[in-house]
């Protein structure tokens, strides 16, 4: 099936509010256009815009090529590509989240097979495992740019300021809480799907079963449900942490937060935007990932930051893997990007970063604490999916902020995920 089933109504909407390339959210699509050449999207901040457009620049004054770039911010990014495959105008090349890759091939979109493109993409860089993440269906439709995971980060200086030892239990965090409340701090921000992972986490530590088994069947029922919204219910009305919809990381700087959870990609980015009222210079510290005391499970999952695909549809695909090549093994790429998406997977790029000891930063010994843990497996792209985790959190906000049973919240959340059809495939 060529294009996603959608209905009449949604299609026109979709279309309209894409006719000017606004997203819907008011985050503004960047696009520079030619009438040939490669046409190419990402999702990123300022930052990763701006050396990705140089990367561009670099490519395209050695072979002789134009490249199209399309950009967003990540949150308008996945509407805008679904309107470009209504439309069959999506991009040659793609920055695709894990979830999207299986998502979009349960709809009946495949990418391109770029396995079959091994002469002009640098495959040997990669394992045969790094190269498993990126297989659907039997092809190699996506390969990973980095792994990435949840950490903690803390200020030293709010922490040393009320005698907070660094937690590394879920007993930790409470107890931090019970001072910090107090002060109108927060031991911990987050957004909604790292407070939704924080709550499966908790789950799969207490009852010793993941979410999700290696073959990605649901394995949880009404109590592991009635579980999770408890323990969301808990860090909510302790104070441990904010409301996940309300999130401002420049509160880690004003000290009206103690820690942040966040994925590791993220961390760069947040940790260079030292602004807002009453900012000021902080000690940051990397704490461990948060377990419950003697945890029957980690909980904790590692998955590709993101991955680059290409469109099936492309009309010069050995022009376009080219490019690809580019993103992921090419020396003006590494130089650029550096550890921004994480340390790179791939050997020629991560031997540039090597040798120009550009590895020491947080984020990438953050990275590197993460990638040397045997303990943190694949992350079930299940976890990610969008209509899941927002469908769970507003039954915890009923619970939390509306007085609601968590029993009959859970079997309410039980019956209603029967909608999302991509979860049980």
């Amino acid at each position: 099936m060529k294009k996603r089933v959608l209905s009449v109504m949604i299609v026109l909407v979709m279309l309209v509010s894409f006719s000017s390339c606004e997203i819907t959210d008011h985050t503004t699509v960047t696009q520079q256009k030619h009438d040939t050449g490669i046409s190419f999207s990402w999702w990123g901040n300022d930052m990763r815009s701006k050396y990705t457009v140089e990367s561009i620049k670099a490519f395209e004054n050695k072979n002789d090529v134009v490249v199209r770039p399309s950009y967003c911010e990540l949150s308008g990014y996945k509407s805008w590509l679904d309107a470009k495959m209504i439309s069959d105008e999506i991009p040659d090349v793609m920055q695709i989240n894990y979830n999207w890759l299986h998502e979009y091939n349960a709809q009946g979109y495949e990418f391109y097979d770029l396995e079959s493109l091994k002469d002009e993409i640098q495959l040997d860089n990669y394992t045969r495992q790094q190269l498993e993440l990126g297989r659907v269906n039997g092809k190699l439709q996506g390969i990973p740019i980095s792994l990435n995971g949840v950490n903690f980060f803390y200020n030293e200086n709010t922490l040393k300021k009320y005698g907070i030892p660094l937690p590394s239990t879920w007993d930790d965090i409470f107890l931090a809480a019970q001072k910090l409340k107090k002060e109108g701090v927060y031991v911990l921000e987050m957004r909604e799907k790292v407070f939704w992972l924080c709550c499966v986490a908790y789950a799969e530590q207490t009852t010793g079963k993941p979410l999700f088994d290696s073959s990605d069947r649901m394995q949880y029922n009404e109590q592991e449900f009635k579980i999770m919204l408890e323990f969301g219910k808990r860090l909510l009305d302790s104070g441990a942490a904010p409301r996940p919809d309300r999130f401002r990381h420049t509160d880690f700087f004003s000290g009206e937060t103690a820690g942040l959870a966040c994925w590791i990609s993220d961390a760069k980015s947040y940790f260079s935007d030292n602004s807002g009222v009453n900012a000021q210079s902080v000690n940051i510290s990397l704490g461990d990932l948060i377990t419950v005391s003697k945890g029957r499970s980690l909980g904790w999952y590692k998955k590709p930051m993101a991955l680059y695909c290409m469109s099936r549809d492309t009309k010069e695909p050995k022009k376009v893997a080219k490019f690809v090549d580019h993103l992921l093994n090419s020396e003006e790429m590494a130089k650029l990007q550096g550890s921004e998406k994480g340390i790179p997977l791939s050997k020629s790029a991560l031997e540039v970063l090597e040798s120009r000891d550009m590895l020491s930063d947080l984020q990438a010994v953050a990275d590197r604490k993460m990638n040397s843990d045997t303990s943190i497996k694949v992350m079930s792209w299940h976890l990610e999916n969008e209509s899941f985790f927002k469908l769970f959190l507003s039954k915890c906000y009923d619970v939390t902020y509306n007085g609601s049973d968590p029993a009959e919240k859970s079997e309410e959340f039980v019956k209603e995920i029967r909608s999302i059809e991509v979860l049980f495939k």
